[in-house]
């Protein structure tokens, strides 16, 4: 009998390189609300890097750490390649109690990593990306077998995305969504069958924006009036039935559920690095909302939590909460 998981993460799996340097500069661009800051450098110039950290990353390996360290029997599928590195990666799931049986093996791509630029006092970052066998990762239910609760599926690579999606709203599994670049391209009108059956929906504020500016008719709403949570949930709620959650940053989250728009702020105090952040916050809301039996609230400050502590270490996974660690900290 296939063994039942509370949650099946998937998405990307990685190796990242967080490099710290002082050299870059902020640049404002208010005038484009799907780019309002821009991190620069100078053009020929070699930029001295000051500090140097070889960690583990993707969505998917992100958030099955996060899972499983909060209590939940957990299962990751992803993409890796067939060499050291993915060797690694595997290393650092089982090292982590996540079940690897459906992690897939490429014989021909490399295995996906990141160069993540860190700068200044806020601990502003830019992520290069390579994708490698993530772009190939495939899923499909003839050669699934496996029971869970919960699918949570981060952003995908490949071309094809839409046949993993595909399989995934095929399943009588719960499906946690936070889309990635690809997904995001698609519009609302392209993820519409998607969405459709999304549970919970994850995105950021400015990935909330594209969404809703890929909609004619919200082309040229504007900066300011794109930059309001109530007006991006208005959008967002006719396509998607579900709990939908925008993360701000330094602003904390606002979820809307039946109507109603809550926020909950951050508990950020110390910023070390911000990589990971997002993963943290939207894998522990959904093992709080698994955990608390659907008490949002609950899980929104189990997320606020988790993703506070997540900033004060290098990489996505390291500093991250176990469950005993997260409830000491809720029952402050």
């Amino acid at each position: 009998m296939a063994k039942t998981f509370d949650v099946v993460t998937i998405g990307g799996a990685a190796r990242d390189i967080t490099f710290y340097t002082k050299e870059g500069k902020l640049v404002a661009q208010m005038k484009d609300p799907l780019r309002q800051k821009l991190l620069g450098f100078e053009y020929g110039a070699k930029i001295n890097i000051e500090k140097s950290f070889c960690t583990f990353g993707g969505g998917a390996e992100n958030a099955a750490v996060a899972l499983t360290r909060l209590g939940l029997k957990t299962a990751a599928i992803a993409r890796v390649g067939k060499d050291e590195n993915g060797r690694a990666v595997i290393a650092n799931l089982v090292k982590n109690k996540i079940d690897t049986k459906f992690i897939q093996i490429d014989p021909a791509a490399k295995t996906g990593f990141s160069f993540i630029a860190t700068f200044g006092p806020a601990v502003e970052h830019t992520a290069f990306l390579f994708r490698g066998a993530n772009n190939n990762l495939k899923l499909e239910t003839r050669n699934l077998k496996l029971k869970t609760n919960w699918f949570y599926v981060a952003s995908l690579s490949g071309e094809g995305w839409r046949q993993v999606m595909d399989t995934v709203i095929s399943m009588k599994s719960r499906l946690a969504w936070n889309p990635g670049n690809k997904q995001l391209a698609a519009g609302l009108s392209g993820l519409k069958r998607y969405l459709v059956k999304t549970a919970i929906l994850f995105v950021n504020k400015d990935e909330a924006i594209e969404l809703v500016a890929s909609l004619p008719k919200y082309k040229k709403a504007g900066t300011a009036w794109l930059n309001q949570p109530k007006n991006l949930f208005s959008v967002l709620a006719e396509f998607c039935p579900g709990i939908l959650v925008i993360t701000d940053g330094e602003r904390g989250a606002y979820l809307y559920l039946r109507g109603k728009i809550y926020h909950q702020i951050s508990l950020s105090k110390k910023i070390v690095d911000t990589t990971g952040a997002g993963d943290a916050f939207c894998s522990s809301f959904l093992a709080g909302y698994i955990r608390y039996c659907g008490n949002v609230l609950k899980a929104a400050k189990l997320g606020a939590i988790n993703s506070a502590y997540n900033l004060t270490g290098v990489g996505a996974q390291e500093p991250l909460l176990t469950w005993r660690e997260a409830e000491k900290l809720m029952n402050k």
